[in-house]
């Protein structure tokens, strides 16, 4: 009987220990998604709505969020004809189940974050419009050296809206512009 209760106590901790593995590896590969940290919120979701290249309306369980992506600048609405094609990049990209990494709010309430495509390849949505041409660098809220490297490609290549000089290029100055 001794013997027996050895067994079920080894198989016992082997499955602690087996649970316990995989507890810890589902942590570490929700770690492996680009740009996630411990305690930001992951959620599954669906395109609704694309405001312009940077700005979505997104249905995550069932509720309705307004996302702006991490990292990037798009060109703003007037800015003909760049506006237009990084808004329709934007939803060609975002079609289909997509995981939103929730980063911050910002001071309009929306949720900035990094979106990826829920396929095998998870690729991440914000830097896909960075290497297309469809949006600048947001340097001022962006510090990771995958969007800088991307936009150089982009300019290099004359993709988007690097292919001809001009305020597209930079809508944050656009917007400076139109306001005054």
């Amino acid at each position: 009987m001794a013997e027996r209760l050895t067994r079920r106590g080894a198989w016992g901790s082997l499955g602690l220990a087996l649970a316990l593995a995989a507890a810890v590896g589902a942590w570490l590969m929700d770690l492996a998604v680009p740009g996630r940290t411990a305690g930001e919120t992951r959620r599954s979701c669906a395109l609704e709505k694309v405001l312009d290249g940077d700005s979505l309306i997104l249905a995550c369980g069932g509720e309705s969020v307004e996302v702006r992506l991490h990292c990037i600048d798009a060109p703003e609405h007037g800015q003909v004809p760049w506006d237009r094609r990084s808004r329709r990049h934007l939803r060609e990209l975002a079609a289909g189940d997509l995981v939103l990494v929730e980063r911050d709010l910002d001071r309009y309430g929306r949720i900035v974050g990094d979106l990826y495509g829920a396929g095998s390849g998870r690729s991440l949505i914000n830097l896909e419009q960075v290497s297309s041409g469809n949006a600048a660098v947001y340097r001022r809220y962006c510090d990771d050296p995958r969007f800088d490297w991307a936009e150089a490609q982009a300019r290099r290549a004359g993709l988007g809206i690097w292919a001809v000089p001009g305020e597209q290029q930079t809508p944050w100055v656009y917007r400076h512009r139109e306001r005054r």
